[in-house]
């Protein structure tokens, strides 16, 4: 695929799209993470993908502050760029945050200024006054589009706001490619916190078709030495207790984070398969190209360079096919997955 003239990218449609306004199913979901550009060839590309709704997943903007008036900034960097302007135009945008827009690296409940920060992420997003988000800790947030039958529910987490600490490595204990990480041993740290965790089984008992669990970090993934789930390895069984008591249909995990993509697969609690589908980053080339080791990696191959994910539903088949798929700079898909609604139905009991 050629890359699309500046020109034609500004004469974009900007009328918000009949799923938008609930008149039709969602079809096709755009996300990105790791945006530290607001002006790259890649932004440009992923405003040429067909959109009824992009999602935000995390390191939306590089602050790493303190100073909220940096944070500001960097927002409404963000904000006036075309690249966003353009978003809100074609339709619903949605967002959670990761480490560096939370306000430091690998921060957790620990970094100070928390909930000034949350503040400003609401603003940025022009978070209506009247919003949950307003009235709690946290920007966890979820939404169900499209009519019954045809349902997208996308549940944003909060992996940062009530994160406990990580453990480090300890002394003899071997270095790994991923980071100075080890699973933690403490059960009573917390990645999600217990208000959170009591809205999201309320979350997963909501009716819907094909369900998007947002997570700025890994789910599946094997552990590394990285941030993922993995490092908290009693919060990640908790989820797939939590999945098993709901009976939740139609879980797709989608991250960010890593500056590589990737997908991986691990038998679910209710018999069928969880997928992560990892799209990182908008305009961050991966500098080491390397991918760390992960059993659960479903396609042998990862995708090191600038990307964003895109994920159509063919609503039309008698049984919905969900394709996902990477796609790079100049158009070409890199990565690509297909997978049967039905087959993300919990077995009978």
């Amino acid at each position: 695929m050629n890359a699309v003239p500046l020109l034609s990218l500004l004469t974009l449609a900007v009328v918000a799209s009949p799923a938008v306004r609930g008149q039709a199913p969602v079809s096709d979901i755009v996300f990105g993470s790791c945006l530290k550009q607001v002006d790259h060839p890649m932004l440009d590309r992923t405003l040429t993908l067909p959109m009824d709704l992009f999602l935000f997943l995390g390191d939306n903007i590089y602050a790493d502050t303190r100073d909220m008036a940096v944070m500001r900034a960097k927002y409404d960097t963000l904000k006036a760029s075309r690249f966003f302007q353009e978003l809100r135009r074609r339709g619903p945008l949605l967002a959670t945050w990761d480490d560096h827009d939370f306000g430091a690296n690998d921060a957790g409940a620990e970094y100070p200024r928390r909930r000034e920060s949350q503040a400003e992420f609401l603003r940025w997003l022009d978070e209506p006054a009247d919003s949950p988000r307003r009235r709690r800790d946290g920007v966890y947030d979820a939404h169900i589009l499209g009519p019954a039958g045809r349902r997208v529910q996308v549940i944003l987490l909060d992996t940062r706001f009530f994160r406990g600490p990580l453990r480090r490595a300890a002394a003899g204990e071997p270095a790994l490619l991923g980071g100075p990480y080890r699973p933690q041993t403490d059960r009573s740290v917390t990645l999600l916190g217990e208000a959170q965790w009591r809205w999201l089984g309320e979350q997963l008992r909501q009716p819907a078709e094909l369900r998007l669990i947002v997570s700025s970090i890994q789910f599946v993934s094997e552990f590394s030495g990285a941030e993922a789930w993995a490092n908290l390895p009693h919060e990640k069984q908790r989820l797939l207790d939590l999945l098993r008591e709901t009976r939740a249909a139609g879980v797709l995990f989608v991250s960010g984070d890593r500056h590589w993509c990737e997908l991986s697969r691990m038998d679910g609690p209710t018999g069928y398969p969880l997928y992560d589908l990892t799209a990182s980053a908008l305009t961050e080339k991966h500098p080491r190209g390397t991918p760390t080791e992960n059993r659960y990696r479903a396609l042998p191959q990862t995708y090191h360079d600038v990307n964003a994910g895109h994920l159509h539903i063919d609503w039309a088949a008698a049984d919905p096919l969900v394709t996902w798929r990477i796609v790079d700079v100049t158009g070409r898909t890199q990565l690509e997955h297909r997978v049967r609604l039905g087959e993300l139905q919990p077995a009978r009991e």
